[in-house]
């Protein structure tokens, strides 16, 4: 049975299973999607999509399938697709028979493996439906609905890839999470470029956001430099005059562009 048929069926057994007890928001806090990245360490290429409370600096880090994290990017990009994928059936389907989507929950974590429910609001009443986070997520971004994660998902949330910790310089200075753009990287996102540098996210108000920097940008080349690893970045950046200023040449949606990012002193 497909996912999207076997959605379809779950939802149909919800009017079977109502969702018992009170709200649960106090023991939860809101989390967004900050990126999708590939974690170097697997043996074979595996996601994770890592989701962050700014309030309270948490971050959950999930690994999951490839398919799963390229949903996840094309909608944290907003990338149209010629034809629905099962996270976009599983939207229309709910849209089509008049649920809302209240919010999606991180539940728990056990042997490490996260889990996740969807609660549904359908004709007034309220639905608990398991699911893997991966799609929880997807879903939730296409619905707009928020992301929950309760203390407990927190405490024993497990540590970032060696490859995402942050890089002091990069960070502070620029104001961007990157990653190393690997052979692997660039087939997940189906990216054009096969060298360069991804920027996964941008800070706000940062030097490399007022620059105009993008999240899904790749960077190619820094003051006329090629850049292939976050390495390469990081000794411009130690090395730069500042105030001062990087002139990047980055690769944006197929086409290449440049933009002057304004070091700080």
């Amino acid at each position: 049975m497909g996912r999207g048929v076997f959605f379809v069926a779950l939802v149909a057994l919800c009017t079977l299973a109502p969702a018992g007890g009170g709200a649960q928001e106090n023991t939860f806090i809101e989390m967004k999607v900050k990126r999708v990245v590939l974690d170097p360490s697997a043996k074979t290429p595996t996601a994770v999509v890592i989701l962050e409370n700014a309030r309270e600096k948490k971050l959950i880090p999930i690994w999951i399938g490839s398919e799963e994290a390229t949903s996840i990017a094309l909608e944290l990009e907003s990338v149209a697709i010629p034809r629905p994928n099962t996270h976009d059936l599983i939207r229309n389907i709910l849209q089509g028979i008049g649920a809302t989507l209240q919010r999606i929950t991180i539940t728990d974590l056990r042997n490490n493996v996260y889990y996740a429910s969807i609660s549904l609001k359908v004709k007034g009443q309220e639905f608990q439906i398991d699911s893997r986070p991966s799609d929880a997520i997807a879903v939730a971004l296409r619905m707009k609905a928020p992301i929950y994660a309760s203390t407990q998902v927190l405490a024993k949330a497990k540590q970032l890839p060696s490859s995402e910790k942050p890089r002091d310089d990069i960070r502070k200075i620029l104001g961007i999470h990157v990653q190393d753009l690997t052979p692997e990287l660039a087939s997940l996102f189906d990216l054009q470029a096969r060298k360069g540098l991804l920027v996964a996210d941008v800070d706000p108000g940062s030097a490399a956001s007022e620059a105009g920097v993008q999240r899904g940008d790749v960077i190619l080349r820094v003051n006329e430099r090629a850049i292939q690893r976050a390495a390469d970045l990081e000794s411009l950046v130690q090395g730069a005059k500042r105030p001062g200023q990087l002139r990047m040449e980055v690769l944006r949606k197929g086409k290449t562009a440049t933009v002057v990012v304004n070091l700080p002193s």
